[in-house]
């Protein structure tokens, strides 16, 4: 007998359940991944958006599944959500999900102290440089496969322990404008023409439990159609790109 698709399950339930972490608004620094507006209490973010227009496109109803970020993937193979909006493809973790297409761009970037010395990156590669980055980020990897003499320690706020000089430098991404406007004390390792040093280019993917083909037939599809029409371009080209640091 086949297996029902999750497709076919969420419309039966008339709701799709996506993982998000609310965090403080970009209006305050942060990331606009995923927040609760200020003026509304909305759900918003470019995750939140393109996912309204997904669930409307299913004919339900988006339920905002708030989640620490690295309780993701756990609770999508628990099957606690059925996807995953915007997830940092690994070859690690396409053992255990399936992607679909590239959505959201995030530039992987150095941030220092504004008063550190440091000025090219071969400067990070020894023994007692401290790097830090957010726990469960795929950034891990990133600072490792660059840094391998240096010592890697995952954190719950990075530049809050960069400020606190627990660490040296942090490996980010996705950071706003509006978040180095608000931390004068810190900054982004820049080339000789003033351009950010740029470490990797990421992007998330739509993630969903893997052996489900209707689901992820119809989410290609349904990123094809958006590209076509405009919306992804808006929402991440336009909207998401405003917001980053260069």
């Amino acid at each position: 007998m086949t297996k029902k698709s999750v497709l076919d399950e969420i419309q039966s339930r008339g709701i799709v359940r996506i993982a998000v972490s609310f965090s403080a608004p970009p209006e305050e620094g942060h990331s606009p991944e995923f927040y609760l507006d200020q003026k509304t209490g909305e759900p918003s973010g470019v995750v939140c958006e393109l996912g309204k227009v997904l669930a409307q496109d299913l004919g339900v109803q988006p339920e905002w599944v708030d989640l620490p970020w690295p309780d993701h993937l756990k609770a999508l193979l628990s099957e606690k959500v059925d996807l995953l909006l915007s997830y940092t493809n690994t070859p690690q973790r396409a053992l255990a999900v399936e992607f679909v297409g590239r959505l959201l761009p995030s530039q992987v970037v150095l941030m220092l102290p504004a008063d550190s010395p440091v000025e090219e990156m071969a400067a990070l590669n020894r023994a007692g440089i401290r790097i830090g980055v957010w726990h469960g980020s795929s950034v891990a990897r990133v600072a490792t496969r660059h840094f391998p003499l240096a010592t890697l320690s995952e954190h719950v706020d990075p530049p809050a322990a960069l400020e606190a000089r627990q660490v040296d430098v942090c490996v980010m991404d996705a950071v706003t404008k509006i978040f180095m406007e608000k931390h004068l004390g810190l900054k982004l390792l820049r080339d000789a023409q003033g351009a950010a040093v740029i470490l990797a280019q990421e992007y998330g993917h739509p993630a969903i439990r893997p052996g489900d083909p209707r689901f992820l037939n119809w989410l290609k599809n349904w990123l094809d159609y958006h590209r076509g029409e405009g919306t992804i371009g808006y929402w991440i080209e336009t909207w998401w790109q405003s917001w980053m640091a260069t």
